[in-house]
């Protein structure tokens, strides 16, 4: 396969029906075929929903209790979402508007075995999910995370939806910013999406034969370790790889 037939692939498939209305598709790369369609939260599967839900609430409330006065929150959800980018588990899974992003975590990491993007097309799975194809601000539109999601285990007659749910969030996160990230939150149904809404989403595949010429597609577009992690760590990370130590 071509760089030219593989984004072809990509147009031919916004072009089918279940994206053909879809004028905001959004992408998430994985860097192994194993790797799959469900936010790191609900990965436990030796963990029930009770479980589960209660060490959602524990982590949440201890992230907040120990984050220090060094970091402030305007709300829940935006400690949430730095939870998130932080790699502390959450119903959130990642989603970018820029598929250049979605490659580069398709191809950034050591072990890359059938390396894939997903393609969503957010406005049908919100339709879905909870009758309304519009994308949601959470904390503009959704009720306080802190008195829903995260009280779900001492209250079975909160009520969150089955299905995930689309959201655009303030990037006030510098991460968020710089991957034009968006999310999925997940709810009391903890399947795959590829379980859940396949008619949602699309899986393109990446042959073997493209991922150093992406690589260096991505390099020659500057979208690396710095651009993707905005802060010294992501700094350091880039300049400990551009002179191979």
């Amino acid at each position: 396969m071509t760089l030219d037939s593989f984004f072809e692939q990509i147009d031919n498939v916004l072009s089918q029906d279940n994206f053909k209305e879809c004028n905001y598709p959004v992408y998430r790369g994985h860097s192994k075929h194993t790797y799959e369609l469900l936010p790191t939260l609900q990965r436990d599967f030796a963990k029930t929903s009770k479980e589960i839900w209660t060490l959602e609430n524990n982590l949440y409330c201890d992230f907040r209790s120990l984050v220090g006065p060094k970091h402030s929150f305007d709300n829940s959800w935006q400690s949430l979402f730095t939870m998130r980018h932080e790699g502390i588990p959450t119903r959130l899974l990642d989603w970018t508007e820029n598929i250049g992003t979605a490659i580069y975590f398709a191809l950034d990491s050591t072990v890359i075995d059938k390396p894939h993007i997903w393609i969503l097309n957010p406005f049908k799975l919100n339709l879905k999910s909870h009758k309304d194809s519009g994308l949601l601000n959470p904390e503009e539109d959704m009720d306080d995370y802190s008195a829903t999601y995260a009280q779900k285990c001492f209250d079975d007659n909160i009520k969150i939806s089955e299905l995930p749910i689309a959201v655009y969030p303030n990037r006030s996160n510098d991460r968020i910013f710089a991957q034009r990230g968006l999310f999925t939150i997940h709810g009391t149904d903890s399947r795959r999406m590829e379980d859940l809404c396949m008619d949602c989403i699309a899986k393109i595949d990446i042959p073997d034969n493209l991922i150093d010429k992406l690589k260096k597609v991505l390099k020659q577009f500057g979208i690396n370790k710095y651009s993707i992690y905005p802060d010294l760590k992501g700094l350091s990370d880039y300049l400990k790889e551009y002179y191979k130590y």
